[in-house]
């Protein structure tokens, strides 16, 4: 969830180049960039953060499959310094073929009445393919109307997730961006499950990509708690966060709490921006394996 916040808080601070086509509701992403990235001219490096924040040189990496069950559905309700503005939903959509390996298909859907103190709302949605034996996508989109623009970005990756193509459209205009990487890169939402799929007591740093800009994201354990839940106080580990943009100024602060038990839901999350942000679970179900 805190992933998919700093696409948006991106967007709506800094809109990007993203463009007009409709994508059906259960479609999965058709990207039409060439499945295997050419490597780019430009050495690997870790991305430019902020001054007073380490780059991120070892990301974290899953020591369990991310989930898998499909029909998984999370919903948070969102507020803004207290003010309830909307809803982002989570789902794993299918597991199947594509491009002659097994992915399991993510989803995202969301819809803000006011992401920031102007009151701008933002209604999307997002998606990303990743195999089934790895946790980095190989295909990820998010489409998105902010304001009176409306934007796209679809991005694939090599088959180590360390050479991207990214494909970005504003209202019908294109901008291409390739990027190599040291290590494998997240998108937003496979970053929001493959943070379930870390140990418990991980403190370290990913590293997600979008809106054609990198983001670097510290993260460390930071004790438990009982937090609300529909289903009432539930125990909770917390983590705190630390977040940059390679075109950040300063990084922003923040925190998540994720269930204590093996399934590791993520309850909440707090960002500590220009506005407070908080995201808390509304609805969660199962799935099927």
């Amino acid at each position: 969830m805190v992933s998919l916040l700093l696409l948006l808080l991106g967007a709506a601070a800094n809109p990007p180049a993203p463009a007009r086509r409709a994508l059906p509701s259960r479609q999965a992403p058709s990207v039409v960039l060439p499945a295997r990235p050419a490597p780019p001219r430009i050495p690997a490096r870790p991305p430019r953060v902020p001054e007073g924040m380490s780059p991120c040189l070892e990301p974290l990496r899953p020591t369990v499959a991310p989930s898998r069950a499909v029909g998984e559905t999370m919903r948070y309700l969102i507020d803004v310094d207290g003010l309830s503005v909307g809803t982002i939903d989570f789902k794993i959509e299918r597991r199947g073929a594509h491009d002659g390996q097994q992915v399991v298909e993510y989803r995202s859907l969301f819809q803000l009445d006011a992401l920031v103190a102007a009151f701008v709302p933002v209604r999307g949605q997002a998606a990303a393919l990743v195999p089934e034996g790895g946790f980095w996508p190989v295909k990820a989109m998010n489409r998105y109307d902010l304001r009176a623009d409306h934007f796209e970005e679809e991005v694939v990756s090599d088959a180590q997730g360390k050479l991207l193509r990214s494909e970005r459209l504003k209202n019908g205009e294109k901008k291409t961006a390739e990027r190599r990487f040291l290590h494998p890169v997240l998108d937003f939402i496979s970053a929001f499950y493959a943070v379930r799929a870390l140990p418990a007591e991980a403190s370290g740093c990913v590293v997600i990509y979008g809106n054609q800009r990198a983001y670097t994201v510290w993260m460390s354990a930071d004790g438990e708690e009982r937090v609300q839940t529909p289903a009432g106080m539930r125990p909770a580990r917390r983590y705190r966060v630390v977040y940059a943009s390679e075109r950040s100024r300063a990084p922003i602060a923040g925190r998540i709490w994720l269930s204590a038990d093996a399934a590791r839901v993520p309850y909440r999350a707090e960002l500590d921006g220009r506005q407070k942000l908080v995201g808390r679970i509304h609805v969660y179900e199962t799935g099927r394996p």
